[in-house]
């Protein structure tokens, strides 16, 4: 691979490893205090952190991307134009989270949730703000900080008898803690001249944050109605907790392509090179043995978690084949922001966000949570013809790749094998046919791995 593909590859496994250290660090953060301060407390806490994760949503949804590409092309100048921005979009998001906090009866927290989305949405821009400048250790190591800062603030403050405020004030502890990590990381980096608020550019960073809206938002909504709006439409916790495992797996394995291509933008922007076809078949390559396990063991998979959550597997194989689909349309994102295509990005993601609501509550109501997960999958399958017109070089790798997932989903629901061979098979299979279309050989595959090996082990 050239070097600016070998670059990418390397940026997305520091960007990966950073989701993931805040991915463990949730769950380690829950387990414990779960134990501390009891279901209640515990419930209260999730609920006063979702209407925080909602309200940045809502009002800064395309602000990470847009900052990182802009920093990317003009370096720290963007990202002192995306601050004042990230306060305005700040103070909003506060607001909105304690409204929905009061909503939900929560008065006494209402403060809390204000600063739970003022840090967070404020924090993007400094975060993104590595990515931009190529800072991807940097960035691993601000999340990883503030992850941790999270877990032991919490924890602690759990000990001492905190109740609820443990798990919300060890929350706002990431976000302040990453944030101070990212500015000790950007002071670092060489410049030459004085940075200066460009009027210009931060139009520019408006437009192309709103650009990127819709689509991002359309990311997030399926995580938010899992939350909130599948409750109402299914009626059924069971249902809405099965939705939205199968969702977090999903976007677990997703992580995988989507750090490579996010590592993707600042390289190409900065350096005018295109790694992103390459990088979406190699991200897409890398996932697909785990996506075929997956896709031939969902029961054994979600048995592992919770017996309960079993009859979630259809819902969870139709997730999973969406995560082709999705990082195709995600690898055509990234390459219009980095031309700056505002016209062309508000099209494709405003187009996206009104097909998946307009399916969302007809599916859900006619198949329950299959319908959910099938309305995600059509609404990235259904613009694939347009993001292959933007970005031809991707349809062959796609192609082939989906129909790698394809193949193994119908081979593991007509197989007369129990699932665990069914997985065994599904993987020696998903490696063959990538080695025999050459979309991935069994050297590139392993000289990947030895490169990721060889990043982490620096």
């Amino acid at each position: 691979m050239d070097d600016a593909v070998q670059e990418t590859v390397i940026g997305g496994t520091w960007i990966f490893l950073g989701s993931l250290s805040i991915s463990l660090g949730g769950f380690v953060f829950w387990l414990v205090i779960a134990r501390l301060v009891g279901a209640e407390a515990l419930g209260v806490a999730s609920a006063v952190v979702s209407c925080s994760g909602i309200a940045v949503t809502f009002v800064s949804a395309g602000l990470g991307i847009a900052v990182m590409r802009e920093v990317a092309v003009k370096g720290l100048n963007a990202l002192a134009a995306s601050m004042p921005l990230a306060l305005v979009m700040g103070v909003g998001a506060a607001f909105l989270a304690a409204f929905l906090a009061h909503g939900l009866g929560y008065l006494d927290l209402a403060g809390i949730a204000f600063l739970l989305a003022l840090a967070n949405t404020i924090s993007t821009p400094l975060l993104s703000g590595l990515l931009g400048l190529e800072r991807f250790r940097g960035y691993f190591a601000a999340s990883f900080t503030g992850s941790l800062a999270k877990v032991l603030f919490g924890i602690a403050l759990a000990v001492l008898g905190f109740k609820v405020l443990a798990p919300l004030l060890g929350y706002l502890a990431h976000p302040i803690v990453a944030a101070t990590a990212a500015v000790a990381l950007i002071t670092r980096v060489p410049r030459t001249d004085k940075i200066k608020l460009d009027p210009g550019g931060l139009k520019s960073l408006v437009f192309l944050t709103y650009s990127n809206y819709p689509y991002m938002f359309s990311n997030q909504l399926l995580s938010m109605l899992s939350v909130y709006v599948f409750a109402f439409l299914a009626g059924e916790a069971l249902s809405t907790g099965t939705l939205y495992i199968a969702l977090m797996i999903t976007l677990a394995i997703s992580a995988i392509p989507g750090s490579i291509l996010n590592a993707a933008l600042p390289i190409g922007a900065r350096r005018n090179v295109d790694p992103f076809s390459e990088g979406f078949r190699i991200g897409l390559g890398l996932a697909t043995p785990i996506i075929a396990v997956t896709l031939a063991a969902p029961t054994l998979i979600l048995e592992a978690i919770n017996p309960e959550l079993v009859g979630g597997a259809n819902a969870l194989r139709i997730l999973l084949l969406s995560i082709a689909p999705l990082t195709a349309l995600t690898a055509v994102i990234i390459k219009l922001n980095k031309d700056a295509e505002k016209g062309k990005l508000t099209t494709l993601g405003l187009t996206r966000l009104i097909v998946l609501v307009a399916l969302l509550p007809i599916l859900t109501r006619i198949i329950g949570v299959e319908g959910a997960a099938a309305a995600f999958l059509l609404a990235s399958t259904l613009l694939i013809p347009f993001a292959l017109k933007i970005e031809p070089r991707i349809s062959r790798p796609a192609a082939i790749l989906w129909c790698i997932h394809l193949s193994v989903a119908i081979f593991a629901a007509l197989a007369p094998v129990n699932e665990f061979v069914s997985a065994v098979i599904a993987l020696a299979a998903s490696i063959s046919l990538m080695h025999i279309t050459k979309i991935y050989t069994l050297t590139r595959y392993w000289n990947t791995l030895k490169t990721v090996i060889n990043t982490i082990s620096r």
